[in-house]
């Protein structure tokens, strides 16, 4: 199982950055041998990143109730992402 977790800095947002590493890493992945991906803590709130996991066929497997501080919506949930290779 590769595990991955990415943070894009604000100014970077919207570039495709995001995208560049999940495809880096999965060939990285399926080179390495691994089966499967999974992401543990994506923030619920982030709807960019949720969509473009999804567009790569992530489905969400598992939710962190109130396990992220958010600066404007306070605690929310983080969820868990997987994917067979």
């Amino acid at each position: 199982m590769a595990n991955c977790g990415y943070v894009t800095a604000a100014a970077a947002q919207g570039r495709g950055i995001a995208r560049l590493m999940l495809e880096d890493s999965l060939a990285r992945a399926r080179q390495r041998g691994f089966r499967a991906m999974q992401f543990n803590f994506v923030v619920s709130s982030n709807e960019r990143a949720l969509k473009t996991w999804q567009a790569y066929g992530f489905e969400v497997v598992g939710r962190l109730p109130m396990a992220f501080e958010h600066p404007r919506l306070g605690f929310i949930d983080a969820l868990v992402l997987y994917r067979n290779l």
